[in-house]
């Protein structure tokens, strides 16, 4: 089950549907604290601080995961199943069961309550201008994205935006709501300490079903009703805040070394992800050596004109021996 990786870090890869995500072991779940109620509350706020400032926003707000932080946005602004909300289509089936649980969804609806618009990979997804009517509901899912050179919080006039931690910074658990609205800062703030005893629940049906039994994934429903952020999952997001740096300059970096051998490559200047996408159309060569996904090369939400893609992984979790190894391969596809 565990790799070892670079400067002795262990990775575990959990099955997280339609996503490999990977994530530092950290010892203090081997040894689950079941006594202690209260999450540290300035451990909380250095993690906050820590990102508003990274993504250029007034808050920042933890919850546990980003799946969760959604559905926080959704419930302050009074939704239940007489709203839809639309997502694109090919959505991760996670975003999709979380929403379910609250309020309705649909796909290719522009008249929908709330339009999720999913940066995929890192790559930036526009409205058209002026698209936002007054009451619509706009949410920019950023989960994987690092903020690039021109980066700007909400993209498409929104007034939220989501991030998931264990896509950045390979912790267990984790969700960040960007946001520089005051009063749903506060509102969010309160519910951060409304269901500890769920979160705590939720957080150690999560550890077993990942390091255990690895059958039992009932903490997904729990999650997406959560809202509190356990000790151990604190401790552990903290203690993975340094992996933003090192995972972050690992994608540029091998980004950078891609150039080199395919000048055309799309990169996005506003978000950098954790993938970088070849059509399969242009490099037929590569679909034995990729997996092949769907992909909208329009970049415009609610557009909808999906083909096939080609990706390559070229985050931290993925070892340098093996991208080297992935990467020649290749290479040696293109000159055939």
């Amino acid at each position: 089950m565990f790799k070892k990786y670079n400067n002795n870090v262990k990775l575990f890869q959990w099955p997280e549907p339609g996503y490999c995500q990977f994530g530092i072991e950290n010892p203090v779940y081997y040894k689950y604290k079941r006594n202690i109620k209260n999450p540290s509350v300035f451990k909380i706020q250095k993690i906050e601080k820590f990102f508003s400032e990274k993504y250029k926003t007034k808050y920042a707000i933890l919850f546990p995961s980003g799946r969760a932080a959604t559905n926080v946005i959704l419930r302050h602004h009074q939704y239940d199943r007489s709203k839809i909300v639309n997502i694109p289509l090919w959505t991760s089936s996670c975003l999709l069961h979380s929403l379910t649980a609250i309020t309705n969804v649909s796909v290719k609806n522009r008249k929908a309550d709330c339009i999720i618009v999913v940066h995929k990979w890192g790559n930036t997804y526009t409205l058209k201008n002026n698209y936002k009517t007054k009451k619509q509901l706009i949410i920019d899912d950023s989960a994987d994205c690092f903020p690039g050179k021109i980066y700007k919080p909400f993209e498409n006039n929104s007034h939220y935006e989501i991030l998931s931690l264990p896509k950045l910074i390979g912790s267990f658990c984790g969700g960040i709501i960007l946001t520089n609205k005051t009063k749903f800062y506060l509102y969010c703030k309160k519910q951060q300490i409304q269901n500890k005893i769920l979160g705590k629940a939720q957080s150690e049906r999560k550890y077993k079903s990942t390091f255990k039994d690895q059958t039992n994934f009932d903490w997904r429903f729990y999650e997406s009703l959560n809202t509190s952020v356990d000790f151990n999952s604190v401790e552990n997001i903290f203690n993975c805040l340094s992996n933003y740096d090192l995972n972050l300059n690992t994608i540029i970096r091998r980004q950078n070394l891609i150039k080199k051998y395919f000048k055309n490559m799309m990169i996005d200047k506003k978000r950098i992800g954790p993938c970088l996408i070849f059509d399969k159309k242009k490099f037929n060569k590569f679909k034995s050596l990729l997996e092949s996904k769907h992909y909208d090369f329009t970049h415009k939400a609610l557009k909808e004109k999906y083909r096939e893609c080609l990706i390559f992984p070229i985050h931290f979790g993925i070892s340098e021996k093996n991208f080297k190894k992935k990467l020649n391969s290749l290479i040696k596809a293109e000159k055939r």
